[in-house]
């Protein structure tokens, strides 16, 4: 790949149909030593398997994209190479690769992953671009990815209907977890001091504070089963809240702690195991999906469904078709919208302290 100041243009691939043919493109990278830019670079060379895009909306991940931007720009100069920032975008198809299926020109898609970055055209593989259904919001779509890192979690929860699940943090990936679990036919309540971000749950969730009143709160809330199932959806140091939630889980006869707790955010926890967390199960979630970072299922390749029901493209398509039928509504999480040319005014606004904001997007 050619560095981003040189503006000499990619080569037109023989293996594509497309609209039109656009040589360099402004990507949002953090240059290390310096910070975030806008640069110009020119547009990736695309494959046979591949989905040229002209993005509508892309979604920040506040957590992801500011650590990256806060390491990057302390790094010494010229110690790593531009990273591009985004993975989360729905847009229109400018060209296709000769094996691609199922997409055409026009198109209207969600995009998730490698190559959905922040720019004025990307270059995504096409098990991780998804056709928009008509009527869905695009800008809520744009949110797919942290809709399928959500999900994943889900998955690995393994909930049942009525089952008690507690969701730690309201900022994005608890919003999408809480949803997720309420669809699922739990009961569901979500743990959080943030009054901005509790406000965006849907009507009726059942919340509670982090605090001493709010942890009686929870064990009454549970009675008589306990908390079978938590999620948490934070980063940071998480320890203190596995030690106050032990006492309100499922609950043996013989005195031991069962349930599952599932970690989809960037949280560390430092516990005795053995008798001191009982039979409770820890369970880590890092991807949006089996497929996600496979580079031959994201050019196109299948896992057998019977094996592997839950795919990435699958969980992106899930979103798509609860949107589209009504039940799943995340229009309510996109606080703020910014202009393209704007993209570093919307970073500094994520950094403000107690900034009121979630779902923050760039539009083109």
């Amino acid at each position: 790949m050619k560095p981003p100041t040189e503006t000499t243009s990619a080569p037109a691939t023989a293996h594509s149909r497309y609209l039109d043919d656009v040589p360099e493109i402004t990507a949002v990278e953090v240059i290390a030593g310096h910070g975030l830019a806008l640069s110009r670079r020119p547009l990736d060379e695309m494959h046979g398997h591949e989905v040229e895009i002209s993005p509508l909306f892309s979604f920040i991940s506040a957590g992801t994209e500011l650590h990256a931007l806060r390491e990057l720009s302390r790094a010494g100069v010229g110690s790593h190479p531009p990273a591009r920032m985004g993975y989360s975008q729905c847009g229109v198809v400018t060209r296709v690769g000769e094996a691609v299926r199922d997409l055409a020109v026009g198109d209207r898609v969600v995009a998730i992953g490698a190559g959905a970055f922040h720019a004025t055209r990307t270059v995504v593989a096409q098990n991780l671009v998804v056709p928009l259904p008509e009527g869905v919001c695009p800008q809520a779509a744009s949110l797919a990815a942290m809709f399928c890192f959500a999900l994943e979690g889900a998955h690995k929860s393994a909930v049942r209907v009525g089952e008690n699940v507690v969701v730690f943090g309201a900022g994005m990936m608890g919003q999408m977890a809480a949803r997720i679990y309420r669809l699922s036919g739990a009961r569901v309540c979500v743990m959080d001091s943030n009054a901005f971000r509790l406000g965006l749950l849907p009507a009726g969730t059942t919340t509670f504070p982090l605090d001493d009143g709010g942890w009686k709160q929870l064990a009454a809330w549970a009675r008589p089963h306990g908390v079978e199932h938590a999620s948490i959806c934070f980063g940071g140091d998480a320890t203190e809240v596995i030690e106050k939630l032990k006492p309100c889980m499922s609950v043996a006869p013989d005195g031991v702690p069962h349930g599952r707790i599932v970690f989809p955010g960037g949280a560390k926890i430092t516990v005795l195991m053995a008798s001191n967390m009982g039979n409770i199960q820890l369970v880590s979630s890092a991807k949006a999906g089996p497929g996600y970072r496979d580079s031959r299922y994201e050019s196109g390749a299948d896992y057998p469904a019977v094996y592997v029901p839950h795919t990435v493209r699958r969980n992106v398509e899930t979103m798509l078709s609860l949107m589209g039928d009504g039940r799943l509504d995340l229009s309510k999480l996109v606080t703020h919208r910014f202009a393209f040319p704007d993209a570093k005014n919307a970073y500094a606004m994520l950094q403000q302290p107690d900034v009121e904001a979630l779902a923050v997007l760039l539009e083109y």
